[in-house]
C-alpha cells in the first residue's frame, strides 16, 4: 500500500464576514510515518480550526481525511457527509493499492468521533466492545443527570494525562461547565466480561466482521445491537433465560467496575 500523509489546501468563505481564505489540511494521514502529526491529531484541539484572516473568526472545518495504521492494518476514514458513498474502487485509487481487504476499516462523521475511534483502535481491544460498554454505562446514568451530561459530549478517551494507549476511560463532560466533567477508567475486568458475553454474538453476525469495509460502529450501533439481542432473547430462542441472566450480570459488573456502585438490573 503506497498511501502516505498527503496535504491539501481548501478554499473557504468565512460564514461571519464572507471573506475568502485558504485552509491547509490533510486528506490522508499515515500515523506510523508521522508520529508528530499523530500526536497532534490526538491532542491538538485546534488542528482542524480555520481562523479567518479578515475578521479572525474561528471556524471548525469538517473535511474527509483517512487515517492509516499500516503496521496494525487498520484505517479510520472521516467522512462528514452521511450520504456520501465510497466504492472499493474509489478507495483503492485513493490508496494507490490493488486491495485493502486485510485491513480493519472504520468510518466517522465528525472529527471528535474520528479521534475517539483512533484511540479505541490503538488500544488493541476490539473497538466495538468499547462502544457496547459506552452504551451500557450511559444507560445507568439517572435521567436528571443526563441533562447535565449530554450524550453528544460523552466519549472514550485516555484514562490519564500520560495517554497510555492501553488504558482508556469513559468521559462525561458537563453541559454547564465547559471543560469540566467526570472520568471513569474502563477496567480490564469489564473488558473481559463484555468480551465473553458479546463477542460470540458479534461473531455470528457476518456483516459486522468483514474487513475491507468502512463500517461505523458507535453509540447508535451499540443501542441497535442491544435491542436486537434483547428481542432475540425475548422471542423464546434456546437458552434465552440464560442469556438474560448474562446481560443482568454484565449490568451489575458495569456498575461495579465503572461506577463502583451496586446496580440492580431491570427485570
Amino acid at each position: 500500500m503506497d498511501s502516505r500523509t498527503h496535504e491539501i489546501t481548501i478554499e473557504l468563505t468565512c460564514p461571519a464576514c464572507k471573506g475568502g481564505g485558504t485552509f491547509p489540511t490533510w486528506d490522508c494521514i499515515d500515523g506510523n510515518a508521522d508520529p508528530a502529526l499523530r500526536q497532534r491529531v490526538l491532542t491538538d484541539q485546534t488542528l482542524f480550526f480555520y481562523e479567518c484572516p479578515h475578521c479572525h473568526s474561528q471556524v471548525h472545518i469538517e473535511s474527509p481525511c483517512l487515517y492509516i495504521d499500516k503496521k496494525n492494518k487498520w484505517m479510520v476514514w472521516h467522512i462528514p457527509d452521511p450520504k456520501a458513498t465510497v466504492t472499493a474502487a474509489d478507495v483503492c485509487a485513493f490508496l494507490g493499492a490493488d486491495s485493502f481487504a486485510d485491513y480493519t476499516c472504520r468510518a466517522a462523521l465528525t472529527w471528535g468521533e474520528w479521534r475517539e475511534k483512533i484511540i479505541e483502535m490503538e488500544s488493541g481491544v476490539d473497538d466495538r466492545l468499547y462502544e457496547i460498554i459506552k452504551y451500557g454505562a450511559y444507560r445507568l446514568i439517572k435521567e436528571e443527570d443526563k441533562k447535565l451530561l449530554p450524550l453528544d459530549a460523552y466519549h472514550v478517551d485516555y484514562a490519564d494525562e500520560k495517554r497510555t494507549v492501553t488504558e482508556l476511560a469513559l468521559v462525561f463532560l458537563r453541559k454547564d461547565k465547559k471543560g469540566s466533567g467526570y472520568t471513569y477508567p474502563i477496567t480490564p475486568k469489564i473488558i473481559e466480561v463484555t468480551t465473553d458475553i458479546f463477542m460470540p454474538v458479534l461473531q455470528r453476525l457476518p456483516d459486522m466482521n468483514g474487513k475491507g469495509k468502512f463500517n461505523r460502529f458507535g453509540y447508535a450501533w451499540a443501542a441497535n445491537l442491544m435491542e436486537y439481542i434483547l428481542k432475540a432473547a425475548a422471542g423464546g430462542e434456546q437458552n434465552s433465560n440464560a442469556y438474560n441472566q448474562l446481560i443482568g450480570f454484565w449490568v451489575q459488573q458495569l456498575g461495579k467496575e465503572i461506577f463502583h456502585a451496586a446496580i440492580e438490573p431491570e427485570k
